[in-house]
């Protein structure tokens, strides 16, 4: 009884991975950084839809979700200070 395996060998795989993965991570590295703009209003958007979830969950009285909410509008909040008085001084 023959019990090769019929999966591909390991040299072949990775090779069909290199030649998939790799163009695409170069041409996603090739993108120019965001603006301090660009990041406050990226960031102001999540910032948005975070308080929509915290309305969401108070109307639910999901309280546990509710704490994580107001944590990463906190954090968000902090980020977007930082980049705002980054702009200011420049």
């Amino acid at each position: 009884m023959n019990r090769r395996s019929h999966a591909l060998p390991l040299y072949i795989l990775a090779a069909i991975l290199a030649a998939t993965v790799l163009p695409a991570l170069a041409t996603s590295a090739s993108h120019p950084p965001l603006t301090p703009a660009q990041r406050i209003a990226r960031i102001q958007s999540r910032i948005g839809r975070l308080e929509h979830r915290e309305v969401v969950s108070r109307a639910k009285g999901k309280t546990h979700r509710l704490v994580k909410v107001q944590a990463r509008l906190a954090r968000l909040q902090a980020r977007v200070g930082k980049f705002t008085s980054e702009i200011a001084h420049h």
